[in-house]
């Protein structure tokens, strides 16, 4: 009797740790703000621009950046995860030397290509981040 009892126990354990597992699917990354490298940037200043990553995803192989100045294109920049990463984890960035002095208002478009579904089925997805940068005078 004390023979059936363990084995009735040990299947209950079996099944309540595998039953637990939770199943993976593709998910966007999530972002914060655009912010800048400098605190206090001046017209000619090489200026690095990242966008705050506040969940890098998962399962995301593809990934495309589009970047806007003041609503305007500015450049895109295609990445694809390093093989056998689960996911991009590079932050999206881009250099920006301004020409001119004023407020800029930055924006980047992020477009996914998933290597599995997510929850709902789908292989591609996006999202976006933005911020604005104030750029001085060179003197």
């Amino acid at each position: 009797m004390n023979r059936l009892k363990l084995i009735i126990s040990a299947a209950v354990l079996l099944l309540t740790v595998t039953g637990c597992e939770k199943e993976e699917f593709a998910r966007y990354a999530s972002y914060g703000r655009i912010v800048c490298s400098k605190s206090a940037p001046r017209v000619g200043d090489t200026l690095t621009l990242k966008v705050e990553v506040l969940d890098a995803g998962n399962r995301i192989y593809h990934a495309d950046y589009i970047w806007k100045i003041n609503g305007e294109y500015y450049d895109e920049v295609r990445v694809t995860a390093r093989n056998n990463a689960k996911t991009i984890t590079e932050i999206p960035s881009i250099k920006w030397v301004p020409t001119k002095e004023g407020t800029f208002n930055i924006s980047m478009s992020a477009y996914f290509k998933y290597s599995m579904a997510d929850e709902y089925g789908q292989m591609r997805d996006g999202n976006s981040a933005e911020g604005s940068v104030r750029v001085r005078a060179k003197y």
